[in-house]
């Protein structure tokens, strides 16, 4: 609506009191809400709408998977196109909907359609497009043709028999215009990245990296005294107990503040472990004071090194990658954006964790990872519990999601190891092991969370 009041105030060419809306899936909902406020709105083409968030939660159940957000409390709360059109503010609507579209289901858009009296008006219509599913029926050829008609009709042609859409779009004849389509800057930019990064990490691990580590006193691996053993086994159990003792904290505050799995498990949870393993240092160290000075000693240079290599890099791709992004009209990554931040934090915080969990943690014990982390999910799940998604597999999904957490960390953590004989750091590793998925997520979920 305020877009419709900044047209009025700047466009004298323009009628607004005689708009048109074309609306697809989350658009063709928030379309169909519009339409019902502001009567400027008045003819209008919604492919299959989501008009009911309570038929989208019972498949994809988001409620206790995000909770409550700065601007959403309760997605309970929230008013959908069931709640708000009704047959008084509803006109001149076509509703176009997939046959086997399994996001929006048909018999929701069909209720919606007599839910507005369709079934008893000449100005709004619905249309089932066999065999067609949601993106086919976006990209279908007659589907654009009835959209079309329908628009003709509302706004110069009366002539038109919107009573027989069927026979109507055989008129229309539409020219293919190939819109030039390129993925070819993409890649060189995602190419001339990495020898950016290759280049300068040759460059920065040779004169810098090396020779400083060279310079280093030879580092204890472990203590195999009796004592140091009994240090080791202390550490790997106020560990533990830490872990498990954290995870049962954040179900017990979330399951009465905020049931989300989102806030509560991937970045709540997080956060406060991070903040207690910082005190628990392993068994080559007298105390967390003693650790950390060593790790700011010997430790703090190569990581700001390649941390620096990786910042430098990336921002190298996104700068690239989005100009090219807005120059062709294409998607860009939000990234330097403050929505950006729980995507970081939940894709950096739980390896950062884990990785301060396993600090100096022999390689056999390591693997009490692929079970503590299954644990920890399904103690979370039994404060907060999350439904199976219908939609994403259900029960099968569910259940690799829980016990495949814990193995994807622990073969990312070996991925690290393997590049720190290099790099000779581990931390600054994970960030860029993580940061290319997170950009990846962001680029193609950014606007569902």
């Amino acid at each position: 609506m305020e877009i419709i009041d900044f047209i009025d105030l700047n466009y004298d060419f323009a009628n607004t009191t005689h708009m048109g809306l074309l609306g697809f899936s989350y658009g063709a909902g928030i379309g169909a809400i519009l339409q019902a406020m502001d009567q400027r709105i008045n003819t209008v083409v919604l492919y299959h709408p989501l008009t009911s968030l309570d038929s989208l939660m019972e498949r994809i159940p988001i409620q206790n998977l995000i909770g409550t957000t700065p601007t959403v409390t309760n997605l309970d709360n929230i008013q959908d196109a069931f709640d708000i059109a009704n047959v008084n503010n509803t006109k001149n609507l076509l509703l176009l909907q997939g046959a086997s579209d399994i996001i929006i289901l048909p018999e929701v858009t069909e209720n919606f359609y007599y839910h507005i009296n369709g079934n008893n008006r000449s100005d709004i219509a619905f249309k089932l497009r066999p065999g067609k599913g949601h993106e086919g029926n976006e990209n279908d050829i007659n589907s654009l043709k009835y959209s079309i008609v329908w628009f003709k009709y509302f706004y110069y042609d009366s002539s038109i028999n919107i009573s027989d859409l069927d026979n109507e779009i055989n008129a229309i004849t539409l020219f293919n215009f190939n819109y030039p389509k390129s993925n070819i800057s993409e890649i060189f930019i995602i190419i001339s990245s990495i020898f950016l990064f290759v280049g300068l990490s040759l460059l920065v691990i040779k004169f810098k990296i090396l020779p400083f580590w060279y310079k280093l006193p030879i580092k204890r691996i472990s203590d195999d005294s009796r004592e140091g053993k009994e240090k080791y086994k202390k550490m790997m159990i106020f560990r533990t107990i830490s872990y498990i003792g954290t995870i049962l904290i954040t179900g017990m505050i979330f399951s009465a503040f905020n049931r989300s799995l989102l806030y509560g498990y991937f970045i709540f949870f997080p956060v406060l472990t991070i903040i207690i393993m910082l005190f628990i240092p392993s068994e080559l160290h007298s105390n967390w004071k003693a650790e950390w000075r060593n790790w700011i000693k010997n430790d703090s240079v190569p990581f700001a090194y390649c941390f620096s290599i990786i910042i430098i890099t990336f921002h190298y791709f996104l700068i690239f990658y989005n100009l090219s992004a807005s120059l062709t009209l294409s998607f860009t990554i939000p990234i330097f954006s403050i929505a950006s931040l729980p995507y970081f934090m939940v894709g950096l915080g739980s390896v950062i964790m884990d990785y301060l969990f396993l600090r100096e943690i022999k390689g056999r014990h390591a693997l009490i990872l692929i079970f503590i982390r299954p644990i920890s999910i399904l103690i979370f799940l039994g404060f907060v519990p999350l439904p199976p998604f219908p939609i994403l597999g259900g029960v099968f999904t569910h259940i690799m999601f829980i016990i495949l957490t814990g193995v994807i960390i622990y073969y990312i953590r070996h991925l690290v190891l393997m590049l720190s004989k290099f790099y000779k750091n581990s931390f600054s590793l994970y960030f860029l092991v993580m940061v290319p998925f997170i950009i990846f997520y962001m680029r193609v979920f950014f606007r569902i969370i």
